[in-house]
């Protein structure tokens, strides 16, 4: 296994076994010190990486501002795609010193998306908060993620007999409290629907009730909370396991292994496909991570 892949499961264990609902100053300084791994790592010869370019600044830091703490190299501040300076607000300062830390161990100036995600999302959430008409933009970035309710991971259960019951056993352990916890709290009591693999293969749609109530929840959220809802779902192909990590409910590991429980029987079937699952599940505990950081407060 090559030593990039190696500090990608180093770096998101650490982040991953940090629960959602408590951001300790110990684990804050177990992240930094895995981050010098990463630097090391990345450096090193056979890890994909180019030659690093010159990097123009020195330091990155925060910089003390009226509206949060605004995100520097040197002196300058980093800006969003929209050019807006990134400053994340008062009460996110543990987001901003892990922000400080991506820019402080970046290898080099070839910088990809995935390099930099809490960047990333702390620039999405400045961005649709300074757009022309926000409320149109949240409304449409709620509208994009409503039909993964119809289509939820944890709304389809497997066949009883598929991997010898493991699989449908795992999936009601894992499942059926997630989507109570959610029926109860966002839902107001009503079902959803699940699609029952017993019953042969058959899509799955909510009602127009349940979808009402779905908008109305994701649209009462901050724009870091949406912008974390919107990046779980995605990933997790989940829009109860987003309800859960904005609700700080879950841990992200535990998040992450139950947006893949079918894959994980897969591969303990089929075998791992190193480079490929093992990437891929790196990088899914990474970005729920990411996304975890973003609804923490001080």
């Amino acid at each position: 296994m090559s030593q990039r892949i190696q500090c990608f499961k180093i770096v998101s264990s650490v982040i991953a076994k940090t629960r959602i609902a408590n951001c300790s100053s110990r684990g804050y300084a177990t992240v930094l010190d895995t981050a010098t791994l990463l630097k090391k790592s990345n450096a090193s010869k056979g890890t994909g990486f180019k030659t690093p370019t010159k990097r123009f600044w020195e330091k990155a830091n925060i910089k003390a501002t009226e509206d949060g703490h605004q995100i520097n190299l040197d002196v300058r501040p980093i800006r969003t795609s929209s050019g807006h300076p990134l400053i994340v607000p008062h009460n996110k300062t543990t987001l901003a010193h892990l922000i400080v830390q991506e820019w402080a161990t970046l290898p080099s100036m070839q910088i990809k998306p995935h390099s930099l995600p809490l960047t990333s999302l702390a620039a999405r959430a400045i961005d649709i908060t300074k757009s022309e008409n926000a409320k149109v933009t949240r409304e449409s970035i709620v509208e994009s993620l409503l039909p993964y309710l119809d289509t939820d991971t944890m709304l389809i259960f497997a066949p009883s007999e598929e991997y010898n019951g493991a699989l449908r056993k795992a999936q009601e352990e894992i499942y059926r409290p997630i989507i109570e916890s959610a029926e109860a709290q966002v839902f107001r009591g009503a079902k959803l629907n699940f699609s029952d693999g017993d019953k042969g293969l058959t899509g799955n749609v909510q009602s127009e009730s349940i979808k009402r109530t779905a908008v109305a929840w994701a649209s009462s959220l901050d724009v870091w909370q949406l912008t974390a809802f919107e990046r779980a779902v995605l990933e997790g192909k989940s829009f109860l396991g987003g309800i859960k990590l904005v609700n700080r409910e879950i841990s992200t590991s535990d998040l992450a292994e139950a947006v893949t429980l079918e894959v994980v029987h897969q591969m303990k079937r089929w075998g791992e496909v190193e480079d490929s699952h093992d990437v891929d599940w790196a990088d899914l505990r990474r970005q729920i991570a990411a996304a975890a950081v973003l609804v923490i407060g001080d």
